[in-house]
C-alpha cells in the first residue's frame, strides 16, 4: 500500500518539473489535464483526463476523483482555473482535499491589474506611474498591458500618441497604462501558509526572458524586496506559493503584479532553499518546522531548455474521467 500523501496537480501541461518537485518532496502525484498530449502526464505516478472546468458537473466530478485517489492536497497552476477552486475550495475540503488557492477578494486583486494598483496605493507599495482610464500618457514610452491577462500576452510598449491611438478603441477600455520601466527586472517566490501567513521569500533576477518567462535566472539575496514582498502577498491574502513581479527602479522597487500560483521558473527558489513543495506538505502534517525559514543557496542559477518526451501510443492512453 503507498502511504505517501497525494497530491493532484490541475492542468499539468508542461510542468514536469513541478510534478518531479512534489514527488521528491515525498508525494504521490496524480496529474490531470484536458489535453492528453502534456509531457506532465507522463511523469506522474498517476494520470487523468478530465473535463474542462465549465462543464455542467466539473465540481462534483473533480471532488469524486479526489476521493479515488485520496488526494491531501490540490495544486491548480493556471491562472483561468484559480477561481473556481476558490469558490469550491470549501467542498474540497469536505471532501478531505486542501486546494492549495488564496480567497476569491485576494484572486481578484490579483488578477485585475487596476485593482493591484489600487491595492498597492493602499498598502503605500510603490508601483510604475499609472494613468487613470481614459486619461493620455505624458510623458513617453509607456507600457501597456491588459487589465487581466496571463505571461505576457497583450503586453506592449508604446513610443508615442500615435502609437496607443492605433489601438482599437474597444481594446482602449481593457488597458492599464504605465510608465516604461527599464530596469532589472525581479521574480521573488514567496511561500506563505494555508492561512495566507508568509513564510519565506527567495528573489531571482531574470537575467532573459522568453514569451513572459525567465529562460535564464539567478538567485540573489535582496533583502528589501523579499520582505516588501512578503508583506505584499500578506496583506492581500495570499495562500500557498505566489510569485510576486518587480523592477529595481534606481529611486527604488516598483512592483507589477502578484501571480498567486507556482511560476513557470519557481524551480529555481525551490531548487535553492525556499522548499516549498516539502514545506507545504510539512504544514498539511502540522509540522511547524515548516515555518522556518531555510537556508537559501545565493548565486544558484538555472539556463532553461526544451526536453523532448518520447511516447508510444499506450502511453497515452490515460483513464478519462466522465462527468459525475
Amino acid at each position: 500500500m503507498d502511504t505517501r500523501p497525494a497530491v493532484l496537480v490541475s492542468s499539468a501541461a508542461a510542468k514536469v518539473l513541478l510534478v518531479q518537485a512534489f514527488q521528491a518532496a515525498g508525494a504521490r502525484v496524480v496529474a490531470v489535464d484536458s489535453n492528453p498530449w502534456s509531457a506532465a502526464l507522463t511523469r506522474a505516478d498517476a494520470a487523468y483526463i478530465v473535463p474542462r472546468l465549465d462543464a455542467d458537473g466539473a465540481r462534483e466530478t473533480f471532488v469524486a476523483l479526489c476521493r479515488r485517489e485520496g488526494v491531501a492536497l490540490l495544486v491548480p497552476t493556471r491562472d483561468g482555473e484559480l477561481p473556481f477552486f476558490a469558490a469550491n475550495a470549501d467542498v474540497f475540503l469536505t471532501a478531505g482535499t486542501r486546494v492549495l488557492v488564496s480567497k476569491p477578494d485576494a484572486l481578484e486583486i490579483c488578477q485585475d491589474k487596476r485593482r493591484f494598483v489600487d491595492a498597492c496605493d493602499r498598502l503605500s507599495v510603490p508601483v510604475p506611474h499609472t494613468w487613470p482610464r481614459g486619461e493620455s500618457p505624458d510623458r513617453w514610452p509607456v507600457f501597456v498591458r491588459p487589465t487581466r491577462g496571463a505571461s505576457s500576452v497583450g503586453a506592449v510598449r508604446i513610443a508615442d500618441q500615435r502609437a496607443l491611438d492605433c489601438l482599437q478603441t474597444s481594446e482602449r477600455d481593457d488597458l492599464v497604462i504605465q510608465e516604461f520601466v527599464s530596469s532589472p527586472e525581479y521574480s521573488i517566490d514567496v511561500l506563505s501558509d494555508f492561512d495566507g501567513r508568509p513564510l519565506q521569500a527567495v528573489a531571482r533576477r531574470r537575467v532573459q526572458v522568453r514569451a513572459g518567462e525567465s529562460s535564464v535566472s539567478t538567485v540573489e539575496r535582496r533583502p528589501d524586496l523579499e520582505r516588501m514582498s512578503m508583506q505584499l502577498c500578506g496583506a492581500i491574502g495570499v495562500v500557498g506559493h505566489a510569485v510576486v513581479q518587480a523592477f529595481d527602479d534606481v529611486s527604488g522597487p516598483r512592483f507589477i503584479e502578484v501571480n498567486p500560483r507556482f511560476g513557470g521558473a519557481s524551480n529555481l527558489s525551490i531548487a535553492a532553499g525556499l522548499d516549498s513543495p516539502a514545506r507545504l506538505l510539512a504544514l498539511l502534517a502540522n509540522d511547524a518546522s515548516a515555518r522556518s525559514p531555510r537556508p537559501i543557496r545565493e548565486h544558484l542559477s538555472m539556463l532553461r531548455y526544451s526536453q523532448d518526451v518520447l511516447v508510444e501510443p499506450p502511453q497515452l492512453n490515460y483513464p478519462v474521467v466522465e462527468i459525475a
